[in-house]
C-alpha cells in the first residue's frame, strides 16, 4: 500500500514536469518568432542589402494617357500670319523700292514693248503675238503708256511707265488666246500695282489690259485714293492706268480694296466687285509687284 502511494507520487510529480518543459518550451518558441519578425521590420524599414525592392501595385500607378498623333501643336503665340492669313480689309506696309537713277519712259513704246514681250517669251517659252502683232488698244498718259498688242491667235498688254525706275524694263501682262471673257471672270479685270519714279518721288501707280465682254459698255476703277478712273475701250480692247496725286511714303500701308464695275450699255452696273490686295494687284510676269 505503501509502496503504492510512492508510485503514484512519483508519477504526478513526473506528468508535472513535463507539462512545465512543455510550457517553457512553447514560450520560448514564441519568444523567437517575435524577435525573428521585429528583426525582419526593422531590415524592411530601414532599407538593408538584403531586402527586395517594393514595386506598387499596378492599380497603384497613374499610366498618362497616350497623346493623339493627329492633334496639332500649339502655334507659337508670336507667329506671323501668312499673306492668305491676312484679312484683305487690313493694309500691308509696301516695301521700298530699290532707288536707281531716274529716267524717262522709252519714246517708243511700241517698239520697247515688242522687244520686251520678245524677251518675255524667250526667258518663259510661252507663245506670245508675234512679231506682226499690232496696237488693238492704248492709252498715253503721263506717267507713261499702256498698250496691247495683238495678232489673230494671242494678245498681251504692256505698260512703259515701270521704265521710269532706271532699270530700262517695263511691264507685260501674262500674253493669253483670244477670247472674250466673261462678265463673272474676274481675272480678266485685275490691275498691276508699281511704285514709279517721277521728279525724285515715288508714286503708287496701277494699270490693267483686257477684252471686252460681251454686253459691257463701260469699266470703272475706284481706287483707294478715292478716285475713279474709266478704262478705254477701243473695238474689244480696253487699257487703264491711275498714278496717285500724293507721293508715296515709306511705312504706308494700302487702304481700301479697289472697286471694279462693269456697265451695260444702258447705264445699269452688271456687277460690282473688289479686288483682293496681294492677288488681284500684281497682274504682270515680266517682274514682281
Amino acid at each position: 500500500m505503501i509502496e503504492q502511494n510512492r508510485k503514484r507520487r512519483m508519477v504526478r510529480l513526473l506528468v508535472s514536469g513535463l507539462a512545465v518543459a512543455a510550457v517553457a518550451g512553447v514560450a520560448i518558441a514564441g519568444t523567437a518568432v517575435a524577435r525573428n519578425r521585429d528583426s525582419s521590420t526593422d531590415t524592411a524599414a530601414a532599407g538593408g542589402p538584403d531586402t527586395p525592392a517594393v514595386t506598387p501595385s499596378p492599380a497603384g500607378l497613374e499610366t498618362p494617357s497616350p497623346t493623339p498623333s493627329n492633334l496639332a501643336s500649339p502655334e507659337p503665340t508670336n507667329a506671323v500670319p501668312t499673306p492668305s492669313q491676312i484679312p484683305s480689309s487690313v493694309g500691308v506696309a509696301k516695301p521700298a523700292p530699290t532707288k536707281r537713277v531716274e529716267q524717262a519712259p522709252p519714246a517708243d513704246p511700241v517698239a520697247a514693248c515688242k522687244s520686251w514681250l520678245k524677251q518675255v517669251a524667250t526667258d518663259r517659252g510661252e507663245p506670245v503675238p508675234g512679231a506682226n502683232a499690232k496696237v488693238v488698244a492704248q492709252v498715253n498718259g503721263a506717267p507713261g503708256t499702256v498698250l496691247i498688242l495683238a495678232d489673230s491667235k494671242y494678245w498681251a498688254g504692256c505698260d512703259t511707265a515701270f521704265a521710269r525706275n532706271g532699270s530700262g524694263e517695263g511691264s507685260i501682262r501674262q500674253p493669253t488666246k483670244i477670247a472674250k471673257p466673261a462678265p463673272g471672270d474676274a481675272e480678266a479685270f485685275t490691275v498691276a500695282n508699281n511704285l514709279i519714279s517721277i521728279k525724285g518721288k515715288q508714286y503708287e501707280y496701277y494699270w490693267a489690259a483686257g477684252q471686252l465682254p460681251s454686253n459691257v459698255a463701260k469699266i470703272s476703277y475706284t481706287f483707294p485714293d478715292g478716285k475713279t478712273t474709266q478704262a478705254v475701250i477701243n473695238g474689244t480692247y480696253w487699257v487703264m492706268q491711275h498714278q496717285t496725286a500724293t507721293p508715296w511714303k515709306e511705312g504706308s500701308v494700302e487702304g481700301p480694296q479697289i472697286q471694279v464695275i462693269l456697265w451695260a450699255p444702258n447705264g445699269q452696273p452688271l456687277r460690282n466687285f473688289l479686288l483682293t490686295w496681294g492677288e488681284d494687284t500684281c497682274a504682270q510676269i515680266s517682274h514682281g509687284c
